[in-house]
């Protein structure tokens, strides 16, 4: 009697186990947008120019990495490949040349930025953590959850946490001394 016990609750248990992975794999979304899609969801988004669109596969999630020029400025942003949610926005410096400058400048300036970056003097004031949330909410829409300062090859910023829904959260990067924000990443938590 036990051992027939014992043997209905191992097939129950190993009959559940082979429905959780059927009705997950069924969920599954087994379409990848086209890039020729992501790229037009992209350009309604946020306007501008999409310079360059690739695909590639990180841990079996199609994903695209789009660069986007607008207002000259290019901006890298990763694309869940399956649903078309935007993961990471990410924009870049630009340095632009005035009439005046010459090559010889350029180069030189060149030769400088190769070099690590120096941290504003003592004198120069940081924004406060209180300015960084502002900022940070400001940019994304969602509750503040927590601000961190953080130095990373000789800069200090912010990281501005901000919960968009249960799952998904946003981190805002934010330079601490001009309040400018450098990049904003989007997770989701899909447990």
């Amino acid at each position: 009697m036990k051992k027939t016990v014992l043997f209905i609750l191992i097939f129950l248990a190993v009959g559940s186990a082979c429905f959780y992975g059927i009705a997950k794999a069924m969920n599954r979304s087994d379409t990848i947008l086209s890039e020729s899609d992501v790229s037009s969801m992209i350009q309604q988004k946020y306007g501008g120019t999409i310079e360059n669109a690739s695909f590639s596969q990180k841990d079996d999630e199609p994903i695209y990495r789009i660069t986007l020029l607008k207002d000259d400025i290019p901006y890298h942003i990763t694309v869940n490949g399956e649903n078309g949610e935007v993961q990471s926005l990410i924009k870049q410096k630009v340095e632009k040349l005035t009439s005046t400058q010459t090559k010889n400048d350029t180069e030189e300036e060149q030769k400088k930025s190769e070099q690590p970056p120096v941290s504003p003097t003592s004198d120069e004031p940081l924004i406060s953590m209180e300015q960084a949330r502002d900022i940070a909410l400001q940019k994304v829409k969602g509750t503040f959850s927590s601000v961190e300062i953080e130095e990373e090859e000789g800069q200090t910023f912010y990281e501005v946490e901000i919960d968009q829904s249960k799952t998904r959260e946003a981190k805002v990067m934010i330079n601490a001394y001009s309040g400018h924000v450098d990049s904003i990443t989007y997770e989701n938590d899909d447990d």
